[in-house]
């Protein structure tokens, strides 16, 4: 897939494709578009990260009132996946 996003459609069929000459301005355009994809993934996973934050700080504050992990017990929701639970609670368990 990746072979096809960078040479294209028919160089990912075997097709042969006329060579294209690379010049200083191909270049550049390809440099810039490759930092711009770049740029992009660090403000996604920045945006991800926060929302990660803001979850495990949420469910700290659910999770401290007893009445509510009361209620999650009787419900048998009493677990969390373990890489919540390991930011959540510094051993990784409710209990």
């Amino acid at each position: 897939m990746e072979r096809r996003h960078t040479l294209g459609r028919s160089v990912a069929r075997g097709t042969p494709r006329k060579p294209v000459d690379v010049t200083q301005s191909s270049l550049v355009r390809t440099y810039q578009k490759e930092v711009e994809r770049q740029r992009l993934m660090v403000k996604k996973a920045e945006f991800a990260q926060q929302r990660l934050l803001f979850v495990v700080g949420a469910l700290r504050q659910l999770l401290a009132d007893e009445n509510f992990t009361n209620l999650l017990r009787a419900e048998g929701l009493d677990t969390l996946p373990k890489y919540l639970a390991e930011r959540v609670w510094p051993n990784g368990s409710m209990s």
